[in-house]
This record gives structure tokens, sequence and C-alpha cells, in this order.
């Protein structure tokens, strides 16, 4: 199967979170070490990926709660990153925080909320209003500021919540640039290979806080270590041996236990991302 390109870094900051969402790893499943990225390890692993054009600034936890987050936005752009990324579930936005985003370069902004009111509360255990007043104070600041930022919102759908689909998309569409579904994760058989391990729209890898690269954000706990960022180069893991194991055993059908039953509610509302749309040719 072809393997793109490593353009792209989903890099954690931290895996620490304020919240504890019913749907995630970090409430309840992720036994790995919390902790923050230190920002001369983010900057060797921005010098180790020279062809590097997208970096997603999120993983497992809330980005903005490490203190040199803006930091590391200004090192990605001065080292001529094209995009750069964070999600965050917007509950720290105050004003400091609110002008520090308009002044970063960061590129995309998007916010984690998912479906109603109602449906948010339950799964995030916080009120969707002071949420949405944070988004309206930072579009407010943008508009007149700094259009050029995109806002977006996500919506985690599973299959209890994809009836708020439509009235969700109607609404936000009117406050924000753009608006994305994605399904939840849960554990049944996969029977498919994943694209995680060759690049679906572009080759990325996962860089957790501590340096431990690995292949896939599903990998909560990581399991399928491709090497030490504090001790490698992160763009030479995209051709070792440890990755290569990886896509044969994709090939094969042979999956590792952490892809054996990695997969994603189905719902008629949002698409699968870890799964290709087309199975790819051999290159």
């Amino acid at each position: 199967m072809r393997v793109k390109p490593l353009t792209s870094l989903i890099i954690e900051p931290t895996n620490t979170c304020n919240l504890r969402c019913t749907f995630c790893f970090v409430t309840e499943g992720m036994t790995r070490n919390e902790g923050f990225m230190d920002l001369g390890l983010f900057k060797k692993v921005i010098d180790d990926t020279p062809e590097l054009e997208h970096l997603c600034m999120h993983n497992w936890g809330e980005p903005l709660l490490h203190k040199e987050i803006f930091e590391m936005f200004d090192y990605a752009h001065q080292a001529g990153v094209k995009y750069i990324v964070m999600n965050t579930n917007g509950t720290l936005l105050t004003e400091k925080i609110i002008n520090k985003i308009i002044e970063s370069p960061l590129n995309i902004i998007r916010f984690s909320i998912d479906g109603s009111a109602e449906t948010f509360k339950k799964v995030r255990g916080v009120e969707l209003d002071k949420i949405k007043a944070n988004i309206l104070r930072l579009k407010e600041a943008k508009d007149t500021r700094r259009p050029e930022l995109s806002m977006g919102v996500v919506f985690t759908v599973e299959e209890e919540t994809q009836q708020d689909v439509d009235e969700y998309i109607e609404h936000w569409e009117s406050i924000v640039d753009h608006v994305r579904m994605q399904p939840k994760l849960i554990q049944s058989p996969r029977k498919e290979p994943c694209p995680e391990p060759f690049g679906k729209d572009y080759g990325k890898l996962v860089v957790l806080w501590d340096g431990t690269v690995i292949p896939c954000c599903v990998d909560y706990n990581a399991t399928l270590k491709l090497g030490d960022a504090n001790n490698d180069r992160v763009s030479d893991l995209w051709k070792n041996s440890e990755i290569q194991a990886l896509r044969d055993q994709h090939e094969e059908g042979g999956f590792p236990a952490v892809c054996t039953n990695c997969n994603e509610c189905e719902t008629s509302k949002t698409d699968k991302r870890f799964f290709f749309d087309e199975f790819q040719e051999v290159i």
C-alpha cells in the first residue's frame, strides 16, 4: 500500500484535562503518567521534522493548560509550519487567553461541543451557555482584529446523539466558520487496514508529552511505541522497522492488540476517520 510523505504531526502538549467527559479515555482507561511537554523537547521535534506543514497542537488533554503553549505556536510558525491547529474544550477562554489567541500565529481553533445543551451537560459536566459565551467573545475579537483565524466546532457523535446533528449544524454554522462531525470511538472487531500507519490524507505521527512517538492518536496508552523524540529524529521514525512491521500487519490482517478492536460507531451523520475511503493499491 502507498505510504505518503510525513508532513503532519499531532503533538500532545499535555494529557491532563480539567474536565472528565464520559466518552474520553482520560476519564477512564488511560494508565500512562500525566504531564506537560518540555518546551525544549517541542523545539527539537519541530527541528527534526523539516517537511512539516500541518501541526495539530492537541491530543488527549486540554492544551490551554500548558503554560508555554503560545511559545510553542510561535516557534512552529517561525520554523515555517503552514497550518497550526488546536482543539480545546473552551473552558479557559479568559480575556487574557483570548488576546493571546488573537495575537498568536494559530490558524485554526476548534471547540469540542457535543450536541444539545442537555447532551453537552451530560457528556462534559459543564453548562453549554458558558462555553458559548466564551466562543462569542473570541469571535467578536477575531472578527475585528484577526478575521483570518478560522473558528470551528467539533461534535463527537454516537448513536444516542445523532438526532441532534441537523439542528446542531444549523445553529453553529451561523456562529463559526466550520462545523465538523466525528464518530465516537468504540470497541468492535476491525476487518480492514487502518490508514494511520500509511497516511490517509498525509503522513502523520503522534508525539506524546514525554516524547514517546506513536503512529495513531487512538493508542492512548502508547502501546505501539515507534521511538522517543528525546533521542530519535522524529522524521526517521516514519521509515523505521517498527512502523514497517505495523504496516505489514495491517496489510496481512494480523492486527496488533490495540488495533484489533479499534472501531468507530455507525451513524448516518458521520464518516469514519480510521478507515480508507477506497482500498489503496501498492505503489
